[in-house]
């Protein structure tokens, strides 16, 4: 069983994932601001975090950020209203796993949580060296430096270093598949390797 932070200030849009997540034998905890999440985050850690971002007490993306600062790095589903790429651009930046707009599809969403969950446990979590000895992110700046990479191009090539595919990331950034498939190209060229499985060792050093 997991345990899952819904943050989401509408009452009836939370209440009907918490129902849907319980049915599914997942521990469901509500907050309705982003005062009472950074709460709950602290007295009970979750697995994983369905995040609002139009919150009534701060912005949703702030708490995705002081999350990420107090070094949570369980999954974050963004649930938002806010559709542009320029939005979901900002969600992934800032830590975010997924981003689903509203209006959604409960299934979908149920879908998309339980990846997340399924991926966060199997394994050795990303970053792991096969020793087990922590390996160290190459920072945004470096790959823009280093590689020439536009902010875009840092986006797609974590997303090509988690594994996804060209749909998947397409889908993530709210683009077509040529528009990511060209993107993801321009990656490959950019760093000098021939397959998208060589761009995890440049992206992670240890």
């Amino acid at each position: 069983m997991s345990n899952v932070l819904i943050v989401e200030d509408s009452r009836e849009i939370a209440e009907g994932l918490q129902q849907y997540l319980s049915d599914q034998g997942h521990a469901v905890m509500l907050a309705t601001k982003a005062a009472h999440a950074l709460a709950l985050v602290t007295s009970n850690p979750p697995d994983l975090v369905v995040l609002d971002l139009g919150l009534p007490d701060r912005d949703g993306n702030e708490v995705l950020g002081e999350l990420r600062r107090r070094g949570l790095e369980v999954p974050v589903l963004i649930l938002s209203a806010r559709g542009s790429e320029r939005d979901k651009l900002e969600g992934f930046r800032l830590g975010a796993d997924d981003y689903v707009t509203k209006p959604f599809s409960i299934r979908e969403v149920l879908a998309r949580v339980s990846v997340l969950l399924r991926r966060s446990a199997g394994g050795a979590p990303e970053g792991a060296a096969a020793n087990g000895a922590p390996r160290q992110p190459i920072s945004d700046g470096e790959l823009r430096e280093r590689y020439g990479l536009t902010a875009r191009q840092i986006m797609v090539a974590r997303l090509l270093g988690e594994g996804l595919r060209t749909i998947d990331i397409a889908e993530r950034l709210g683009v077509t598949y040529h528009t990511a498939r060209n993107h993801a190209d321009q990656v490959l060229r950019k760093l000098d390797v021939r397959s998208r499985a060589a761009i995890g060792a440049i992206l992670f050093r240890g």
